[in-house]
């Protein structure tokens, strides 16, 4: 008996550590995002009205057309290093083509999608191999959500 006495002692001084140990640790794990979530094309919390906004956007071709900043500044498609060294590229309402929503669950894209601050949000759609990849800014201007900068397809820098 004496024996058992000073090991289940020693057992005994462990215990309050291990359980606090337990109960930080499925704490801890239960606020951190998953690395599925991490990874998704789940958008996080967005400003608001920037959702319908959005959907919008990419669906009425004059509404479109309307809330983006003329001439807008970025980049072309396949941009050379001196247009990217220049920084005087931009996109005219002439030479404009539609954006549609990319439906990332069958696409080859993921997206990333960031709001800087209340009134600017910014946009990566970016191929799953790494390589390409486009970057479109949007902003409050005069109550209205509106594209302000958008660089096309081009080969990112790896």
């Amino acid at each position: 008996m004496l024996l058992l006495r000073p090991q289940l002692f020693m057992k005994m001084k462990y215990l309050p550590i291990f359980i606090l140990f337990v109960f930080f640790a499925c704490k801890n794990t239960a606020d951190k995002p998953t690395a599925a979530s991490a990874d998704s094309t789940e958008t996080p919390e967005l400003p608001a009205g920037f959702s319908d906004f959005y959907q919008k956007f990419h669906s009425d071709s004059v509404y479109q057309v309307e809330h983006i900043v003329w001439p807008l500044e970025g980049l072309p498609n396949n941009a050379d290093s001196a247009t990217v060294a220049a920084k005087t590229f931009r996109w005219m309402p002439e030479d404009w083509r539609m954006q549609h929503q990319f439906d990332f669950q069958v696409s080859e894209y993921k997206r990333e999608i960031v709001p800087l601050t209340e009134t600017i949000v910014m946009e990566r759609i970016i191929h799953q191999s790494g390589q390409f990849g486009m970057i479109r800014r949007f902003a409050i201007i005069g109550g209205d959500w509106h594209l302000i900068y958008y660089a096309g397809v081009n080969r990112l820098i790896q």
